[in-house]
């Protein structure tokens, strides 16, 4: 088998021929009933962590003489790290059924070189996680306001129809959350942020998600717990816990 260092895309279906050839670089036959095994392991604990059997592709013709097909399907390299790994490939005797090896080079070796990447799709970014809320007392509706910090929301990554997706974390939460938006670049004056979400809760627990378009450049999340009418007062007892928000756009 000529040796080739072998590159596999992560996450996604991969289908890499295979070779067989003589000590001269000259295609040998293989047979239909041959089974030929892809052994792929980590180069530092030497951990098998794919095995799959090839599918023979000769088909006695010359386009096709010692060929076979390994498939790497998504699951397969969806849990593997994008390092370096070392192969194998086996020959199993139909003698006995025990594992010769193939080598792959002119020199006897036995282990070729394989690496896992991340090329073909871009990675997704992770989500912004926020758990501090700045508390204030709104006089004209007479209720707290807590508010989130300014988010910043990638406006240079999106287009006109950008996603985004707010998750929303509470435990017996009663009240209102408004989700908002700002083109500013300075959104800390007053009244630069629009609301482009409202959400009412009534004892709800879990997680709840909203999803929006458009291009900002931060956003920001503001819950507004209803007011325990009977104390007339500020009471968690009452409304229960807005825990914290994921963001991602």
């Amino acid at each position: 088998m000529y040796q080739r260092d072998l590159k596999i895309q992560k996450g996604i279906k991969n289908k890499i021929r295979i070779q067989f050839k003589n000590s001269d670089q000259k295609r040998i036959p293989i047979s239909n009933t041959s089974t030929f095994v892809f052994n792929m392991f980590d180069t530092v604990n030497q951990q098998l962590v794919i095995q799959k059997e090839l599918t023979i592709l000769d088909e006695n013709t010359t386009s096709t003489r010692g060929s076979a097909l390994l498939t790497l399907n998504e699951s397969d390299t969806l849990d593997l790290a994008s390092v370096s790994y070392n192969y194998s490939i086996t020959y199993q005797d139909p003698e006995d059924g025990t594992y010769l090896p193939t080598y792959s080079n002119t020199y006897y070796g036995m282990v070729g070189n394989l690496y896992v990447t991340e090329e073909a799709y871009p990675k997704l970014k992770p989500s912004q996680e926020i758990v501090s809320f700045n508390k204030s007392y709104n006089s004209q509706p007479e209720l707290w306001e807590h508010k989130s910090g300014n988010i910043y929301a990638y406006p240079e990554y999106n287009s006109n129809s950008a996603l985004h997706t707010v998750a929303l974390y509470m435990t017996g939460y009663r009240g209102t959350v408004y989700i908002q938006g700002t083109l500013y670049n300075s959104p800390q004056e007053l009244g630069r942020y629009v609301t482009v979400a409202t959400l009412t809760y009534d004892g709800f627990t879990g997680v709840d998600y909203s999803n929006f378009n458009g291009i900002f450049s931060y956003i920001r999340v503001m819950y507004v717990p209803d007011r325990d009418v009977l104390n007339d007062n500020d009471n968690p007892e009452y409304y229960g816990s807005f825990d914290k928000v994921l963001y991602r756009s």
